[in-house]
């Protein structure tokens, strides 16, 4: 079974921002995504702040999800696309 993957807005804002190839490597993880949410580079974020919430690596940048597994669907739901930086968890 597939997962459903869907961006926020402020994800969507962040993606358009990008260089047109950078939008395309996240494009392909977030294909990636659907089929294994811990394919690749995928890890759980410790912190108060990043409980319950996962990063996955693309190159310089991170897309920090959140997974929502119910009887009926299993969702993704990316919340943020960061370059990681000093600032990006915090």
């Amino acid at each position: 079974m597939t997962w459903t993957v869907q961006l926020t807005r402020t994800a969507v804002k962040q993606l358009r921002k990008l260089p047109r190839d950078t939008q395309q490597r996240i494009k392909r993880a977030i294909e990636t995504l659907e089929k294994d949410p811990f394919a690749g580079d995928s890890k759980a974020l410790k912190g108060a702040g990043w409980k319950g919430r996962y990063r996955k690596r693309v190159g310089r940048y991170r897309l920090i999800f959140i997974l929502l597994s119910e009887p009926s669907t299993r969702r993704i739901i990316i919340s943020a696309i960061l370059p990681r930086s000093e600032k990006t968890y915090r």
